[in-house]
């Protein structure tokens, strides 16, 4: 289901929204990024782990698959399916394991779609023409969750 998209005019909005989910997010919660090379996918993931216990250096996982992140609510797996041939590779690393008991967020989604639940709440980050933007699609739970306040404040110009 379609929830929001607006214009990024700026890093520091895409901090900010990134913080904002952070604070609303909950063990259980998976956060799937889409976007081509250069997007700002990782960007956002890092503010939203520097929001959760301030690391200062969130390196992008390529070559690890997946890196573990620490915060009061549960722990927070950084996942980049970039390197990802199948949903074989993924399933064999057991990652779908952890999507109960922690937050994660994935970037490059699109290659393990088929892995993910139904509850996930989808990020995509485009570029064209100059112009930076970002979209939200997610389940009724998160239509309720991302309520009028997160409409307000970030795409209400």
């Amino acid at each position: 289901m379609y929830l929001y998209k607006s214009t990024l005019n700026s890093v520091s909005q895409t901090k900010n929204i990134a913080n904002y989910l952070y604070k609303l997010s909950k063990k259980g919660d998976i956060f799937a990024l889409y976007g081509d090379i250069g997007v700002g996918k990782t960007t956002f993931v890092r503010y939203f782990i520097n929001s959760a216990n301030k690391t200062e250096y969130v390196p992008s996982p390529s070559y690890n698959i997946y890196f573990k992140y620490y915060s009061k609510k549960a722990a927070i797996y950084h996942m980049d399916a970039w390197r990802i041939e199948n949903d074989l590779e993924i399933f064999n690393l057991g990652v779908s394991d952890f999507f109960n008991d922690s937050i994660f967020l994935i970037e490059w989604a699109d290659k393990v779609d088929s892995l993910l639940p139904t509850s996930k709440l989808k990020i995509t980050l485009e570029y064209r023409k100059n112009l930076r933007t970002i979209s939200f699609h997610g389940n009724a739970s998160w239509k309720k969750r991302l309520n009028k306040d997160f409409k307000r404040c970030f795409f209400e110009n």
